[in-house]
C-alpha cells in the first residue's frame, strides 16, 4: 500500500464565522415599528370616540338613513351654508353664532336634555317613527312590525319638553296618507297655500307657552317659545331623509331654515349630536395631545428620545468608580497626607519634619545615639561650618517653630533638604 494515511480523528473543520442570527437593520425596522404601532394605538385609543362615522340608523345629522338628518346636513352644504356639528352640551365660541338643531331620539339617551344649555337660537325636532336596523343594509332602518307600534309615545316627548319649554300637547294623526295644506304665511313670507300629498300620521304640538310659527290645516307644525327663542317643530318628516327625498319637502325644508336663520339673527347651523351617544368625553390621552399640556408631552418625547439616543452612542461600559480611600503603606501615607491637607495643618509639621532630617543626618554622619543634644547640635553647627552650608542647625532649630502656613513650611523644608546634601554631601 503505497498511499499516504489520512487522519480521521482531528475533527471537522471550522466552515466558517459564526452568521448573526438577526440582521441589526431588521432589528432597528423592527424597534421602530413596534414603536409606531404603539403610538398610533395609544392615540387612537383616546380620540377613538371623535372618530365613530356615526351611520348608525339613528335621528341625527351623521345618519344616512330614513329617519336621519344626513341629507339635510348635505342640503344645507351643498347650498353655501356654514354648518357644523357639537358633541358638547355647551356651545362655545363661533358656533353659538349658529341656529342649534335638536333631533330628539325615543332612545334613553333623550332624558340627557336637562343638561344642554339652551341659551342660544335653537330648533327642536321631535321623533315619530321607532325603527331597528335593516338586517342587510348597514345603517339603513326599517319600520317597528305588529303587534309593536311603529311611532314613538307621545306622553314621554311631552314629558321631556316639560322640563324645556313648560307644558304641552302633541297630537298625532291615524291616516296612513292624506294630503296637508299650510296657508299663506306672513313668517314664511309665502302668498298661496303650500300642499303636501301622501303625508303619513301629521304630528301637530301646541302648548301654554308656546306660539304658533307655521299653522297647517291639522295644526301647529312650528311653535316658538318667546322668551326662550326654542324652536320645536312637530313633525320630522319635514328634515329627516325619507321627507327630503320629495322634492316639495326639500324645497320646505330650505325655506323654513333659510328663514329661521334671518328671524333669530344668526349665520347658519349646528346640530347638536350630545343626546345620540356622541358627547365629547375627556381622558388623559386627550389630555395630554391637546393645547395646552401637548408642549410639555413633547418635551418628555424628546427627553425620551435623547435618552434613547445617548445610550445608543455610549462607548463602552461605564466607568467604576474608583475606591475613596486605596489599599497598601502607599496610599495610606497618601491619604493620611490627604486628609492632613484637607484640615490645612501641614505647617504644624515642620518641627517633626526637621527633627526627622537630623537624626538622618546623624546616621549618615555615625554620630553616636548617646550623644546629648546640646553637644549634638553643636557637633552638627561644626559639621555646617567645615561643609561651608549656607546655615547650621542652630539657626534651622530657631526656624522651625516659625512657619504659619503651607507656604512657609516648603520654604523651610527646602533650607532643611539643601543643609542636609550640604553636611553629608549626598549631591556631590
Amino acid at each position: 500500500m503505497s498511499g499516504r494515511i489520512q487522519n480521521t480523528l482531528e475533527g471537522r473543520k471550522s466552515s466558517g464565522a459564526v452568521q448573526a442570527i438577526f440582521n441589526p437593520r431588521t432589528l432597528l425596522l423592527l424597534i421602530i415599528l413596534g414603536v409606531f404601532s404603539f403610538g398610533a394605538f395609544f392615540t387612537l385609543s383616546g380620540f377613538s370616540g371623535d372618530l365613530k362615522n356615526g351611520n348608525n340608523g339613528g335621528a341625527h345629522a351623521l345618519s344616512k338613513s330614513a329617519i336621519g338628518y344626513g341629507g339635510l346636513l348635505q342640503l344645507l352644504k351643498q347650498n353655501g351654508e356654514n354648518v357644523d356639528v357639537s358633541r358638547s352640551y355647551v356651545l362655545r365660541d363661533d358656533k353659538r353664532n349658529q341656529v342649534r338643531i335638536i333631533s330628539l331620539t325615543s332612545g334613553w339617551f333623550s332624558n340627557d336634555i336637562d343638561e344642554l344649555v339652551l341659551d342660544t337660537p335653537t330648533l327642536i325636532i321631535l321623533p315619530k317613527w321607532r325603527t331597528r336596523k335593516h338586517p342587510k343594509q348597514s345603517g339603513w332602518v326599517q319600520k317597528l312590525n305588529t303587534p309593536n307600534k311603529a311611532t314613538v309615545n307621545l306622553e314621554r316627548m311631552e314629558e321631556l319638553l316639560d322640563t324645556v319649554v313648560g307644558k304641552v300637547a302633541i297630537n298625532r294623526s291615524d291616516a296612513q296618507g292624506e294630503k296637508l295644506t299650510i296657508p299663506p304665511s306672513s313668517w314664511l313670507g309665502t302668498d298661496e297655500d303650500i300642499n303636501f300629498y301622501n303625508y303619513e300620521q301629521i304630528q301637530t304640538i301646541s302648548g301654554d307657552d308656546l306660539v304658533p310659527v307655521i299653522v297647517s290645516d291639522r295644526g301647529t307644525i312650528l311653535a316658538v317659545e318667546p322668551d326662550l327663542e326654542i324652536y320645536i317643530l312637530s313633525d320630522p318628516d319635514f328634515l329627516n331623509t325619507h321627507g327630503l327625498a320629495n322634492p316639495d319637502r326639500a324645497e320646505f325644508a330650505y325655506t323654513v331654515l333659510q328663514t329661521l336663520e334671518e328671524q333669530t339673527n344668526t349665520n347658519g347651523f349646528v346640530f347638536d349630536l350630545s343626546l345620540h351617544g356622541f358627547v365629547r368625553s375627556q381622558n388623559l390621552i386627550k389630555l395630554a395631545l391637546t393645547p395646552p399640556f401637548l408642549a410639555a408631552t413633547l418635551c418628555l418625547l424628546a427627553m425620551g428620545l435623547l435618552i434613547a439616543w445617548q445610550a445608543l452612542v455610549r462607548f463602552g461600559d461605564p466607568l467604576k468608580p474608583g475606591r475613596e480611600v486605596a489599599i497598601g503603606k502607599l496610599s495610606l501615607i497618601i491619604n493620611a497626607a490627604g486628609f492632613i491637607k484637607l484640615a490645612g495643618r501641614e505647617y504644624k509639621m515642620a518641627p517633626a519634619y526637621a527633627e526627622l532630617t537630623k537624626n538622618i543626618v546623624r546616621e549618615k554622619l555615625h554620630i553616636s545615639t548617646s550623644l546629648p543634644e546640646a553637644d549634638l547640635d553643636k557637633r552638627l553647627d561644626i559639621y555646617a561650618k567645615h561643609a561651608g552650608a549656607d546655615m547650621n542647625w542652630t539657626e534651622l532649630n530657631t526656624e522651625k517653630h516659625q512657619p504659619q502656613n503651607a507656604t512657609d513650611l516648603m520654604r523651610n523644608a527646602k533650607k532643611l533638604f539643601k543643609w542636609r546634601g550640604d553636611i553629608t554631601h549626598e549631591r556631590k
